[in-house]
């Protein structure tokens, strides 16, 4: 069929799925006459006829869906939108795809749309032309207006990463010639273009974000990702250091002791309080503890609790600033952990239960094996979801990294 008419539209194929295989059936029933056979040739006949319907829906599958037709022209495309409705660290580990979209396809324009929260991580991208933002309780108005804004623009593609409900209607209400919608463990809704499943249990996310890329017959390399700081922030990262008495001869340790995400991906503040307190007086080292403005009641507790400690309660761009001047960075499975990889900082990351090691952080990206704590635990569900009982875990065996491990790896990196 796609030799003799390689270019059918989804109107022809279901139009001719439908006729031809009633055509077919009545070719083997009446003609051949299966009706002679009585149930057998009603069975015969009814399934050779699905099997046309089958052969039409594998031609959609596989020459339409499957991006051939996209691949053939690509040259057509200029302006792509890309989506990413996640969190901190799922903006993070988004990057490469721009960077790869700009090194293969110079010539295109490319937009993100993202939650408000995530912006500033793409603040100052050379490769993009423009952010958009979105509230994360964003009402019905908001949207309305987005998706008008957005369909002004003439998208000819629209890549929407690590797809969920929300984000799929969202990309099929924009006006664009074509859609991907990379889903995760859930068939690709309102895709032009299936990208296939690659679930093996420790392909990452970078990896399945960057096979939209594959699916269009582009060869994406370089899956570090990056972010952009200014000269400006620096100098001000700069300033707020000599401000607070840090010396920059002596080594500088970021840490992050809070998260809001579930409870079960939290080290816990007093580890943090016991690692920073043996770092500062039995080791000499400086440790600075950045929190968003969202987290300054534990923020407070913690400088109560640590002698010598600065910390820092703020924006996320001067925070971006802060981690890049320092040495390391010990971090919860949160954005910051990400933000400090991108910055070619040494990150520590203290992982909980589930497949955040395997999914976030990317063998070839994150090197240095030792840099991640993690346990694997019986006590979680295949797909990493809930605690098996007794639920909850009040232990939290999967967080169970020593103060003592960690402060023996982090002094190991600051020597290095």
């Amino acid at each position: 069929l796609y030799q003799s008419e390689p270019s059918l539209s989804l109107f022809n194929i279901v139009t001719r799925a439908l006729t031809v295989s009633l055509a077919n059936f009545i070719r083997n029933w009446i003609l051949r006459k299966g009706i002679r056979e009585g149930f057998e040739g009603l069975v015969f006949s009814t399934l050779d006829s699905i099997a046309v319907v089958l052969g039409y829906l594998r031609y959609h599958e596989k020459y339409i869906r499957s991006g051939r037709q996209l691949r053939d022209q690509l040259n057509s495309v200029k302006k792509i939108l890309i989506i990413k409705l996640r969190g901190l660290g799922d903006a993070v580990i988004a990057t490469p795809v721009i960077k790869n979209i700009n090194k293969l396809m110079p010539n295109v324009s490319i937009s993100i749309l993202t939650f408000n929260f995530c912006r500033p991580l793409f603040e100052n991208n050379p490769y993009l032309e423009e952010i958009y933002g979105l509230s994360g309780e964003a009402d019905k108005g908001e949207v309305t207006r987005l998706v008008d804004l957005l369909s002004q623009q003439n998208f000819d593609l629209i890549l929407n990463l690590h797809s969920r409900d929300f984000s799929s209607r969202l990309a099929k209400k924009i006006k664009a010639r074509w859609r991907i919608n990379r889903g995760s463990f859930i068939r690709e809704k309102y895709s032009d273009i299936i990208v296939g499943s690659g679930h093996e249990l420790d392909r990452s996310s970078i990896e399945l974000d960057l096979d939209c890329l594959r699916a269009i017959g582009l060869n994406p390399q370089d899956k570090n990702p990056e972010i952009f700081i200014t000269s400006e922030e620096i100098q001000w990262a700069e300033g707020f250091m000599l401000e607070q008495k840090i010396d920059s001869s002596k080594k500088l340790v970021i840490v992050h002791p809070s998260s809001y995400k579930d409870w079960n991906n939290n080290w816990g503040l007093e580890r943090f309080v016991t690692l920073s307190h043996q770092l500062i007086h039995d080791h000499g080292h400086q440790v600075l503890a950045c929190f968003p403005k969202k987290e300054q009641s534990i923020a407070k507790l913690f400088l109560d609790q640590v002698e010598g400690v600065t910390v820092y309660v703020g924006l996320l761009r001067q925070s971006m600033a802060l981690i890049s001047k320092s040495d390391l960075m010990i971090d919860n499975t949160s954005g910051q952990s990400h933000i400090s990889s991108a910055l070619n900082i040494p990150t520590l990351v203290l992982t909980g239960p589930g497949d955040y090691k395997k999914t976030y952080y990317d063998r070839d990206v994150h090197k240095e094996e030792g840099l991640i704590f993690h346990h694997e635990v019986p006590c979680r569900d295949f797909s990493m979801s809930r605690c098996l009982p007794p639920d909850p875990c009040q232990n939290q065996v999967c967080l169970d990294h020593s103060v003592e491990d960690v402060l023996k790896k982090t002094l190991e990196v600051l020597r290095s």
